[in-house]
């Protein structure tokens, strides 16, 4: 039986680029976990998990991590307590109807649509939407950042 995931626990995803980790900060009751995964990758395991949790966050992403734990395709390293500056819930971002669509806000509980287009600082806001394991470790490796995200840009 895997490990029931718990806020504050540490993920190890296996790249082709090397280790990586992620750190689990909040449970939506619609969407689930919220990883925060941090830019860097390790050629061993850090002594220090609560060092790691305080670097750069790369991205941040609804994540099926029960699932992926269950299935061996990340495993839990660690818990540690969920750093003050990622203890707020994030603001998301999303479009509907495609390219040109109308922008909205997601505060966790509240959508808000934007009549003008995203500030530079709005388009670093995560995306919404639920990821995969395949997807996650494709995101680390390629070094996507929300800013950077080619359907917003």
């Amino acid at each position: 039986m895997a490990k029931r995931i718990k806020l504050g626990d540490v993920l190890q995803v296996l790249t082709s680029e090397g280790v990586a980790y992620a750190q689990v900060t909040h449970k939506h009751p619609e969407f689930g976990f919220l990883i925060r995964i941090f830019q860097g990758f390790y050629s061993q395991q850090p002594k220090n998990f609560s060092a790691v949790v305080i670097g750069e966050v790369q991205f941040s992403a609804f994540f099926v991590a029960q699932a992926a734990v269950n299935q061996g395709l990340v495993s839990v390293v660690a818990n540690v307590e969920v750093p003050e500056a990622l203890k707020s819930f994030p603001i998301f971002r999303a479009r509907s109807g495609g390219a040109g669509g109308s922008i909205w806000l997601w505060d966790g509980t509240k959508h808000f649509r934007l009549e003008r287009k995203l500030t530079a600082d709005e388009l670093k806001y995560p995306t919404d939407g639920i990821i995969s394991a395949p997807l996650l470790v494709e995101r680390i490796e390629n070094g996507y950042r929300a800013e950077l995200d080619e359907n917003w840009t």
